[in-house]
């Protein structure tokens, strides 16, 4: 295992992603006592379920550890100690050469059972490309995988991003749930939204119970739900804005070391990726509208039709998720390899292998498939 940046893992608690970073050190100190946490753990061995683990851009000397071309990769990250992450940590790759040898090496497992359940936890988060909360869970349970709540937060660094959107969002609920309330709507609607985010079971939030007639578990369904759809629109949001500029900057991406026959591939691969995620985009604006619609329904005095909506919406996570969480990484790989200002300036092997993995990643997608096929 080679030693991990420390400066990249010193900010991870303080600036990370929640699609970029599952920081499970801290869910331990955080949950380690609670009885879900000690019932249902992500990872059977302590020291996995006590890492970091975290999306990565490879860098070019990186990329020889792993066979065929990747730009990305999964992390691990064991901190050499948990509440002083400026000490670094010792990281290994998902899927690198020897991973699953030299796992087993350096971590106790208690058996051979144990080692490869965790194992294919592993993989499976290898496979997705972020760590969006909301598709996590429904990947997981669609192995037949269930592990305690916690593991599905929002990270801290985001759902302070979010407050000033999340208010926004949840003003005609507040006002419909709240209308004999003293405090000012909006100073009201930002208390709960920072309460909805960070710590749904809050007393302060029964009155959004109640005006959603949702209790048990069925509540808790709900909110995790309405968490995951505010979330999306959040990251849509943010994401949007850049979407023309990052396909003109694919489209006009220099390369060079490369045949008359190798341009024009390139040329008709870019092509394809920008069409593609015009697609994903649109497939993804056409889901968030059927929870527009449902909201809207609330805000016009009809509850139980989004109360309804939200109890059976955790099952469109899989294919929201998998497309934001795509769209997300081709924009954030794109702006952390090409710096805005710069006209992005490649080999031609380099451009084979990012043009690849994001054809490949965006087959992935169910209408992108079809687009690929055409």
């Amino acid at each position: 295992m080679k030693t991990a940046d420390r400066r990249d893992l010193s900010l991870v608690r303080e600036t990370a992603s929640t699609t970029r970073v599952l920081d499970l050190a801290f869910i331990e100190q955080r949950f380690r006592d609670t009885e879900d946490y000690q019932a249902r753990p992500l990872f059977k061995c302590a020291q996995l379920n006590s890492s970091i683990i975290m999306k990565h851009a490879l860098r070019l000397n990186e990329r020889r550890l792993f066979n065929g071309m990747r730009i990305t990769a999964t992390k691990i990250v064991f901190p050499f100690s948990k509440s002083d992450l400026r000490l670094g940590g010792a990281g290994i790759f998902v899927g690198e050469h020897d991973f699953e040898r030299t796992l087993k090496g350096r971590l106790q497992f208690a058996d051979t059972r144990s080692f490869e359940a965790d194992i294919d936890i592993l993989t499976l988060l290898d496979s997705l490309p972020s760590f969006d909360p909301f598709l996590l869970r429904e990947r997981l349970r669609q192995s037949g995988v269930e592990v305690a709540r916690c593991y599905f937060e929002v990270s801290e660094a985001d759902a302070s991003r979010m407050q000033k959107f999340v208010t926004s969002q949840i003003a005609a609920l507040v006002e419909l749930a709240f209308s004999g309330a003293n405090a000012a709507p909006r100073e009201l609607s930002s208390r709960l939204a920072e309460k909805l985010m960070t710590d749904e079971t809050a007393q302060s939030l029964e009155p959004l119970r109640a005006t959603l007639r949702l209790s048990g578990d069925e509540y808790r369904e709900g909110v995790f739900a309405w968490k995951g759809f505010l979330y999306y629109k959040w990251v849509i949001g943010e994401i949007s804005p850049r979407i023309a500029e990052l396909a003109r900057s694919i489209l006009s991406a220099r390369v060079y070391n490369a045949t008359r026959e190798e341009i024009a591939a390139l040329n008709t691969s870019r092509q394809r990726i920008v069409r593609i995620l015009g697609v994903t985009m649109g497939s993804i604006n056409s889901a968030l509208a059927e929870y527009d619609e449902a909201f809207k329904a609330l805000s016009e005095g009809r509850p139980m039709a989004f109360r309804d909506f939200l109890l059976s919406a955790p099952k469109m996570f899989l294919e929201i998720g998998e497309a934001v969480g795509i769209v997300k990484h081709i924009d954030s790989f794109w702006r952390f390899r090409f710096p805005a200002g710069r006209t992005p300036t490649m080999d031609a092997e380099e451009a084979n292998e990012v043009f690849h993995e994001f054809e490949f990643t965006l087959a992935g997608i169910g209408a992108a498939h079809d687009e690929l096929a055409v």
